[in-house]
């Protein structure tokens, strides 16, 4: 505001579009203030991010921002010079120079990507258009394209040339699929979770929104899909090769009309307090769930690790149609003897007890190459 009323007053002996001016510099200023400004914590290396998927800025929240922050500085732009070309060619270069800056300047804390570069022009570039059609309806007259001059077009060249060469030398830049880590899942997942979901507990849960997780941006490198579950729950599986599904049940399920203490298997009342009570319970539950490829002969029972855990676990062999790399179904019971969650995975159920993840600082520690 102080930028635009200071710049506004400034303008208005020298010219007729004073506060049109005014309102450029400002959300220029805005946006330089937003893109540029120091965060917490450097970023520790010169990088930035070459997204393949160019049109990804139009499908994720961020993107769209990114594309409405650019809008006012091309719609302003053209209504301040009245041509076309320049009125784009002065928020691309900003946005080249910003996406360099924070590339080039780890101790800024923000990251550069492509994904920005091509949302910022195409919002400068609706800016523009939107611009020229308002001058066109309210004054009649369509702004110029105002071609530069070949003087102009080479030294503009010369310096996109040079940025790019710098950049190439000193920035490590990684190619991905997606500069987003998170992103809607497709119908494909979506048929997937439903089914495995559906085969585990029936029609008394249903998937909600299914989004695909792709923590180093390459798809199939350590990417997820995941979903909650209503009433309660969520389940995730590993994409595309499916080697690893976890549906996860709260220890409360309070829409349900049983008791509130994790998801009743029909057929089961007993406590679980011994391995051989969490083998009959479990046993009741896979014969209803899970009696095909499932080898009930030889479970074994991984008891909780302390007394206050409540978790018992029953691991069984399991060959899972249409999932070739499933090797075991794990089921966890609660001491109430209540169905707690349920694993597939690739690991035999020889192979010992799975070890439990904190998710959220699994991908803080996670690198990718």
């Amino acid at each position: 505001m102080a930028v635009f009323t200071t710049l506004g007053s400034l303008l208005r002996r020298r010219s007729d579009r004073p506060w049109i001016y005014a309102a450029w510099a400002a959300f220029t200023a805005a946006t330089l203030l937003l893109t540029l400004w120091v965060k917490t914590g450097a970023t520790g290396e010169m990088s930035c991010i070459v997204s393949r998927d160019l049109w990804e800025p139009l499908w994720v929240t961020q993107g769209r921002m990114n594309i409405l922050m650019f809008v006012p500085i091309g719609f302003f732009g053209v209504l301040a010079v009245r041509r076309m070309v320049p009125a784009l060619a002065a928020p691309v270069l900003l946005s080249c120079g910003v996406e360099g800056l924070q590339a080039l300047v780890p101790g800024i804390g923000r990251y550069c990507d492509t994904s920005d570069l091509v949302a910022n022009v195409l919002g400068a570039a609706s800016g523009v258009v939107l611009g020229a059609f308002s001058m066109r309806a309210l004054a009649g007259s369509p702004p110029s394209w105002g071609l530069w001059r070949l003087r102009h077009m080479i030294v503009m060249g010369a310096a996109c040339t040079g940025t790019v060469c710098l950049m190439a030398s000193v920035v490590d830049l990684r190619v991905v699929d997606h500069a987003e880590p998170t992103r809607a899942g497709s119908a494909e997942q979506r048929a997937a979770l439903t089914r495995v979901v559906q085969e585990a507990l029936g029609d008394e849960f249903r998937i909600t929104d299914v989004l695909d997780w792709t923590p180093c941006g390459v798809d199939g490198v350590d990417e997820e899909i995941w979903t909650a579950l209503q009433p309660a729950g969520q389940a995730e599986m590993s994409w595309p090769d499916q080697n690893m599904v976890h549906i996860d049940l709260p220890g409360r399920i309070t829409s349900l009309t049983t008791p509130p203490s994790g998801y009743p298997i029909a057929g089961a009342s007993e406590p679980v307090s011994s391995a051989a009570a969490a083998r009959r319970v479990a046993g009741i539950y896979v014969s209803r769930r899970f009696r095909a490829g499932t080898d009930t002969t030889r479970p074994r029972v991984e008891e909780p690790e302390s007394e206050s855990a409540e978790t018992w676990t029953v691991v069984y062999p399991y060959r899972a149609v249409g999932m070739p790399a499933i090797r075991s179904l794990r089921v966890g019971l609660n001491r109430a003897g209540r169905l707690r969650d349920i694993r597939l995975s690739g690991t035999s159920a020889g192979d010992g007890p799975a070890v439990r993840v904190d998710k959220e600082k699994s991908r803080e520690g996670r690198t990718c190459g």
